[in-house]
Formats: structure tokens, C-alpha cells, sequence
């Protein structure tokens, strides 16, 4: 044991010296049974006939490196269906995406790497399933901050076996210095301990994250389909800054844009579009479309300062921009599927939080920041007699169903009881790990906040709240409903694997 840790050591000192510094905080936490393919292997964006494959080699050289790879449909590889090799080298922080095609629909796969003989962990997958589709289970998560606590959830959702594929709607990393956000009696400290600004920075921090044994493992278990929030940027971000950007301390915000963008592609397993865009539309079948939106990189202008601000409701403010709103309104039309879900970062719904926050009645970083295009969407919505719209949103760190409507206050727009007005459901998942409401007040506190959150019909929409509880949803849709099933943790301070089912909200739409 003693020789083994020496050699260990010796060989983290090589890979140390031919890499970059920062790797020397991350070595600690290298587990040297993967090695070299310490940070796992994951997979994305599955079609019916094609998945993206990924992994992160950590060499001991400089040197370009090919690696192989290969995929069958048992965990053994006793038959190899395809394979293939690719090559990477620094200026792509040695990581490589494969798009594999040829596959066959709504079919597990397993997948490995290999690298002058050294095998990585073995994933796997699934494709997309055609035709006359009667049910899918959908994982929905968001806001994992590394800081704020352990990533217990993921861990629960690794070991299910009724999930089809997860989607991760934003804030997989977090931009943060040591300690600027997030639970400070923790272990869990930031790499680098600054501010990520520059490209190795953001290179870092992911770095980090895919080391957690509980994220490789999900990823090791399911496809993802991914779209980053402000956080993979800086927190609020916009196209043309972030509230958490400084150029005067920060420098420029393109350079650090830049650099996140490329970051993000490097360590996510994503299908690029042409500009790298990210808003993309995935189907699955008769049962459901979806559509990825992008609402900070594609079109966001810079958020109001609040809803007095004078060109507040302009229409040349946006949220997801022209091109983006023109490709979501063409693609929601011509859709013929039963469910047609919106890949959503920040809540879509108006809410009036003026008896829980009366300085700030309105959150202008959400949908309610962006009035005129939110009226142009759902005015959409109801000119087509859209009724089976299912909104899955990440960003709040809290849980909630609502009605989805575009005038939830006015009662000639809006009826609870006989659905009036209503053109789907938004459903929203609790963070990870990220801070919600009672990692600020006490517990009795967030109780009396959600009752005044719905006191005297302020946000008579509002189905179903929880403000305390981290954990994932699982959305579930079949021809007769699309249902929402909530998961909690336990505790999210230590490694725990317990966990328990919360509120479960059916919406059956129109036939």
C-alpha cells in the first residue's frame, strides 16, 4: 500500500507538471482507479438514432492524444456494434465529444473510452424513442452549487431505473469565490478559491464538479440534455453583461463570456448548432416535443432596474430575443405531439410577491422583467388553442405548480376552478444544493411566507408551493396526463442517501 501511494504521488507530480497549475488543487480529489479518465464519462442530446458521447482525459504529456471508444448494447462489450477514435489535445482541455449515429430508437446503449489501453468507467445510455410512444419518465434539475452542499440528489437519481433521460435546465456550476456563496461550515471549497473570470478558470471549476463522485455517477447512468443559466456566465448574466461583472475589477465581459462559452462546450455533452447555439428541440415520438430555450446568451437585453423603470414594458426588451421566439412559435405550431414542454430557466409565471417581498412585488430577472414578450408568447399561445403546454423551470431553488396564464390577478382573464384562461402548466424543481428560503430565515418564517404567497387569491394560480426542501422532479407523461412528482433530501450537509416523495400534481390538458 505504502509503494502504491508513493507511485500515486510520483505520477500526480508528472501530470501536475505537464498541465496546468490548477490542476495540483484538483489532484487530491482523483480517484486513481479512473485514471486517466478521472472526471467519468457522460452522454447527451439523444435522437432517435444518435447520442453524444463524452469524456475528459488527464494526460501525463502535452502531446495530442487519440483516444477510442466504443459502444454496444451490454455492460460487458461481449459485442462491439461500433467504434471509433478521436483526437484532442490542450486547446480543447483534452476533451472529446462523439456524435454516434446509426443507433436504433428508445434503445439502452453502453459506452467506454480508451486510452493507450487504459479503459475508462463504463456508461450508459439511451436513445430517443419514435413512433406511437404511450409513457416517458423525465429527471428535471437545476442550481448545484458545490459550495452550498453535497450533491445527495444526484445520488438518489443515479440509483433509479425508471428514468429515460435527465435535463438540466441551468446553474450546473457556480462563478463564486471561496465562500461568496454557499454554506461556509462545509468542507466543499471552490477551485480556484477566486473568482473564475478567465477560461482556465471556468475550466477548473468544472473540473471540480465532474470530480464529485455522486455527478459522475448520474452522468454515468442517464443522457442529459443540458442549457446553461446565468450562473455558467456570472449571476444575472444578459448578452451584454451580468450584475455580477465589473469590467473595472473583471475586465472585459465579452473576454469572460467567451471564455464560459467555451468552457461550457468543453466539458458538456451538447450537439453544437451552427454560432453555438444553444436553444435546440428534441422528439420524442406522438407523446411530446421540447423545446431548450435559451433566456440569457441568445436574446436577454439588460434586466429593469423594477417596473417603473420608463421603457419597463417596451417591446425591444427581450428575454429570448426574435430569431428565438420566431423558432419557438414556428416549431410549437407545426408540433403534433400530445405534450409540448418547454425547457425553461427562470419562472414563466406572474407572480406578485409583494406580501412576501414588498420592495420587490416583482422579480425583474424572471419572465415578469419581460412583460411585452411574455404577453407576445402567451397571446401565442392562445390565438393557436394551445392546452397541453408543460413549462419545466429550474433557477428558483424552490418547487411549485401554476397554472399557466397569462393574467393569473384579473378574474375575466383567469377562473381556478374552470380553467379559463389556461394554456398548460409550469412546474419548477428544487435546487440541488443552492440556497432557498430557509437557509435564511427559520422554518416558521418560510411557512407564513407561503401563506402570504397566495393570501386572499394574491397568486390564485399558484397549485402547490415548497420553499425549503432540495432535491430533483420527475416529470412524468403519458397520453392522459403529464404529471409531477416532487423528491426531497434528507440533508444536504453531509452524504446522506435518504430521501422522500413529496407532492405528486396531474395536469390532463385538452384531448
Amino acid at each position: 500500500m505504502k509503494y502504491f501511494f508513493i507511485l500515486f504521488l510520483l505520477g500526480t507530480v508528472v501530470t501536475v507538471n505537464a498541465q496546468k497549475s490548477y490542476l495540483k488543487d484538483l489532484s487530491p480529489a482523483y480517484n486513481p482507479a479512473l485514471k486517466p479518465f478521472y472526471h467519468g464519462v457522460a452522454s447527451g442530446d439523444p435522437t432517435p438514432e444518435a447520442v453524444i458521447l463524452w469524456t475528459k482525459l488527464t494526460p501525463d504529456t502535452d502531446l495530442p492524444a487519440l483516444i477510442g471508444w466504443e459502444i454496444s448494447k451490454d455492460s460487458l462489450f461481449s459485442t462491439i456494434l461500433q467504434q471509433g477514435s478521436a483526437t484532442t489535445d490542450e486547446s480543447r482541455n483534452w476533451s472529446i465529444t462523439v456524435d454516434v449515429t446509426g443507433l436504433e430508437f428508445n434503445t439502452f446503449y453502453f459506452y467506454r473510452f480508451d486510452y493507450q489501453g487504459k479503459k475508462s468507467m463504463v456508461g450508459r445510455t439511451k436513445t430517443a424513442p419514435i413512433g406511437d410512444v404511450q409513457q416517458m419518465k423525465i429527471a428535471v434539475v437545476s442550481c448545484s452549487n458545490f459550495e452550498a452542499g453535497y450533491f445527495n440528489a444526484y445520488a438518489m437519481l443515479a440509483q433509479r431505473t425508471d428514468i429515460d433521460v435527465v435535463l438540466h435546465l441551468g446553474d450546473y456550476i457556480y462563478e463564486y469565490q471561496v465562500g461568496g456563496y454557499g454554506n461556509k461550515k462545509l468542507p466543499r471549497k471552490h477551485i480556484p478559491a477566486r473568482e473564475i473570470v478567465a477560461l482556465d478558470d471556468y475550466r477548473a471549476r468544472y473540473a471540480q464538479y465532474r470530480l464529485d463522485p455522486d455527478l459522475q455517477q448520474v452522468h454515468a447512468r442517464f443522457p442529459f440534455i443540458n442549457v446553461w443559466d446565468d450562473h455558467e456566465f456570472a449571476n444575472d448574466a444578459y448578452i451584454a453583461g451580468a450584475q455580477n461583472h465589473q469590467e473595472k475589477e473583471e475586465g472585459e465581459w465579452s473576454k469572460r463570456k467567451s471564455a464560459a462559452r467555451q468552457a461550457y462546450f468543453e466539458w458538456i455533452p451538447v450537439r453544437k448548432r451552427a454560432g453555438d447555439k444553444l436553444y435546440r428541440q428534441f422528439s420524442f415520438g406522438s407523446l411530446a416535443d421540447l423545446w431548450m430555450l435559451d433566456e440569457r446568451m441568445e436574446g436577454r437585453t439588460k434586466q429593469s432596474e423594477s417596473a417603473k423603470d420608463l421603457d419597463f414594458n417596451a417591446e425591444s426588451r427581450h428575454m429570448i430575443g426574435t430569431e428565438q421566439f420566431e423558432w419557438l412559435t414556428n416549431g410549437m405550431q407545426q408540433s403534433k405531439a400530445r405534450w409540448r414542454i418547454l425547457g425553461n430557466q427562470v419562472i414563466m409565471s406572474s407572480l406578485d410577491n409583494s406580501k412576501v417581498f414588498p420592495k420587490n412585488p416583482k422579480f425583474m430577472d424572471m419572465w415578469d422583467g419581460y412583460p411585452a414578450e411574455r404577453n407576445r408568447l402567451f397571446h401565442f399561445f392562445e390565438s393557436q388553442n394551445m392546452q397541453n403546454i408543460v413549462v419545466v423551470t429550474g433557477d428558483c431553488h424552490t418547487s411549485w405548480v401554476m397554472d399557466l396564464t397569462r393574467a393569473p390577478q384579473d378574474p375575466t382573464q383567469y377562473d381556478k376552478k374552470t380553467g379559463k384562461g389556461v394554456v398548460g402548466i409550469e412546474f419548477t424543481t428544487p435546487s440541488i444544493t443552492s440556497a432557498n428560503y430557509d437557509e435564511y430565515v427559520k422554518p416558521f418564517l418560510v411557512k407564513i411566507a407561503q401563506r402570504r404567497f397566495t393570501k386572499k387569491g394574491t397568486n390564485p394560480h399558484v397549485r402547490f408551493m415548497d420553499l425549503m426542501h432540495h432535491g430533483y422532479l420527475i416529470l412524468t407523461l403519458n397520453q392522459e396526463s403529464a404529471q409531477g412528482e416532487w423528491f426531497y433530501m434528507k440533508r444536504i450537509n453531509r452524504p446522506n442517501r435518504q430521501e422522500k416523495r413529496g407532492q405528486v400534481y396531474q395536469y390532463s390538458g385538452a384531448k
